[in-house]
């Protein structure tokens, strides 16, 4: 594909969001535009002229480079748009129009200074619909979240010699090919003064540049790996040293640098920022929501609207060094300037190591506690995002009309509506057997929803049978008007979606990976029930629970699901658990056993066990 074509495939993308190029010369206070461009191109041009003939604020013309004068009639009911009339640059008076959009990078002989040429449209485009308006809209829905676009040293060419030393650099994807193929001894590369073998550099520069899946709506997630420099766990990188216990997060989302490209997982930005808030009793996590995004700007903005953020978070957000006025921002490109040598900090052209990355986390600290950013600071986010509507148009201009199609009074009805929406909850329970530990969740989530489903591990790989489980459980909750039971079926807890949990006693000391399981409910489960809470019990025991809530914790909120981990029941100063209660059966305690379990399942248990008390 021709350069041109690339960038005419990117400004139609931006077309197919919502900004148009009416839009664009609104925003822009231009109001006599000529767009110039090749044969070639008319196609794309129609296009163009399309969005003018639907929104009419602004009348534009066109100009060909290489063309005669013509006029085009895409449309066969003249009725519905006239013809697009294309005069030859040369019978233009250039001087008539306030700016000239150039659709090509073919240029005239002359001199224009009210000329933009389609690279630097496109990077116009991108950056308004990738950058602002979505981080707009982001923040309107989220007031009390601090959010901060930034820039960071990443051109070595900013440097004085900084082009020539880079000459000495060898490309880091380049650099990998060289270590993957050498047969013996080490490679001399720009991370050997920390210590990494080959290997290592060879693994941090794999989940730079390859790491990375593609989900079916197109986003991209990174590879879960827990080798001991990269540590990723549920597509993200994980942050050393994070709190149990903290008041709100501080987030960073972008590209390489917010990943921690060529750098361990503990020597990151996040990593160090973390370590500097602990030691100065600041109660805040530090999440990596960096990925291997390359030019996929999209996916930066899918995943700051998946993020769970609260009132109070803070959120650091690096797309292309790009800033906006409407969004605050902070400049950090001074980071590495003398007394750092850059030279001892960058491991390419853009890129640098983990020295680099503490440098940069001690800005951000700098920044965050001199402007009392740990307190309850509010902004004046004073620029409202336009509205999604269709070509872009605003309403109110809508085939040339001046009316709003906002009806308030139907707005303020729908607003009623929603406070009406009944709140359906959801418990998945394995119940081997039902105790009064599991009743107890159930009585605290049936309490808190006007419906609750109650999905039964239908798996049959526990010691009591699936059918004289699932039994249990409606007849131990079968005084509950608002509760249901179900089998879980294939997709909740099953060996297809987290095989982990049926052989939980080997995997105690290991990381478990549950994401699909929990994004298949979240998004397909959830969804289909009306469900908007999933409760669960606190897990002190069970390592792989425990992750399996943590999972919970991270994934639902993204869609739209609130997480619930309810207390566990007691008995005396054990929590009950179908495991104590499988124990006591062992040695036929049932003394023991009624303490733990409803009376319908203990009739099931004597009638099964054979035992008469």
């Amino acid at each position: 594909m021709e350069k041109d074509e690339l960038f005419i495939v990117q400004l139609r993308d931006c077309f197919t969001a919502g900004y148009t190029l009416p839009q664009y010369c609104i925003d822009n206070g231009i109001k006599k535009p000529l767009f110039v461009f090749e044969g070639k191109f008319l196609l794309f041009v129609w296009e163009i002229y399309v969005q003018f003939c639907y929104d009419k604020r602004i009348f534009p013309h066109f100009g060909v480079i290489n063309a005669p004068a013509t006029s085009i009639n895409f449309s066969p009911d003249s009725t519905l748009l006239n013809p697009l009339n294309c005069y030859n640059i040369s019978q233009i008076n250039l001087r008539n129009h306030d700016k000239i959009f150039f659709l090509t990078s073919a240029k005239l002989n002359i001199e224009l200074k009210n000329a933009i040429y389609l690279d630097k449209l496109v990077n116009q485009f991108i950056k308004k619909i990738y950058l602002e308006i979505p981080a707009l809209h982001f923040l309107q829905r989220h007031p009390k979240v601090k959010l901060f676009l930034t820039k960071i040293p990443n051109n070595i060419e900013r440097y004085i010699g900084g082009a020539e030393f880079c000459k000495t650099l060898t490309e880091t994807g380049l650099l990998g090919v060289k270590i993957q193929n050498n047969t013996g001894g080490n490679i001399p590369i720009p991370l050997d003064k920390f210590g990494y073998t080959n290997q290592d550099v060879f693994n941090l520069i794999h989940v730079a540049i390859r790491g990375i899946k593609t989900n079916i709506d197109g986003s991209t997630f990174m590879i879960d790996t827990d080798k001991p420099l990269i540590k990723i766990q549920n597509g993200r990188r994980m942050t050393a040293y994070q709190p149990e216990k903290f008041l709100n997060k501080i987030f960073f989302v972008g590209p390489c640098h917010y990943l921690g490209s060529y750098a361990p997982f503990d020597k990151t930005i996040e990593s160090f920022l973390q370590k500097m808030l602990n030691e100065n009793n600041l109660p805040y996590r530090v999440e990596n929501e960096g990925q291997t995004y390359s030019s996929r700007y999209q996916d930066i903005f899918y995943n700051l609207d998946n993020l769970n953020a609260q009132p109070g978070d803070i959120i650091f957000i690096w797309f292309k060094n790009w800033l906006t006025n409407n969004v605050p921002s902070v400049d950090f490109r001074d980071a590495f300037d003398p007394p750092h040598d850059y030279k001892e900090i960058f491991v390419d052209k853009s890129h640098v190591n983990e020295l680099g990355y503490k440098i940069l986390a001690e800005k951000y600290f700098k920044f965050l506690t001199e402007n009392n950013f740990f307190r309850n600071v509010e902004f004046d986010y004073h620029m409202s995002p336009p509205a999604y509507h269709r070509y872009g148009i605003p309403p109110q201009f809508e085939g040339g009309g001046s009316k709003s199609f906002v009806n308030e009074e139907l707005e303020a009805y729908k607003k009623t509506l929603r406070e009406k929406k009944i709140q359906i909850g959801a418990l998945v329970m394995n119940c081997n057997p039902f105790t009064l530990g599991h009743l107890h969740l159930v009585e605290y989530a049936a309490a808190r929803v006007t419906k609750l489903y109650i999905f039964v591990v239908e798996e049959d790989k526990s010691e009591f049978p699936f059918a004289d489980r699932i039994e249990l459980v409606r007849q131990g909750v079968k005084n509950f008007s608002n509760v249901e039971v179900l089998p879980s079926g294939k997709f909740i807890i099953s060996q297809q979606t987290f095989s982990g949990y049926f052989n939980k006693a080997s995997l105690q000391d290991v990381q478990v990976d549950s994401s699909q399981d929990v994004e298949i409910f979240a998004t397909e489960i959830a969804p289909t029930l009306g469900i908007t809470i999933r409760f669960a019990g606190e897990e002190p025991k069970d390592n792989v629970t425990r992750q399996y809530n943590e999972t919970m914790k991270e994934i639902l909120p993204r869609h739209g699901v609130e997480f619930c981990e309810i207390p566990r029941k007691n008995f005396g100063d054990e929590p009950i658990s179908a495991s104590s209660v499988r124990e006591a059966l062992k040695a036929g305690d049932f003394d023991k056993i009624k303490n733990l379990v409803p009376e319908t399942t203990l009739f099931y248990l004597r009638g099964r066990y054979s035992v008469t008390k």
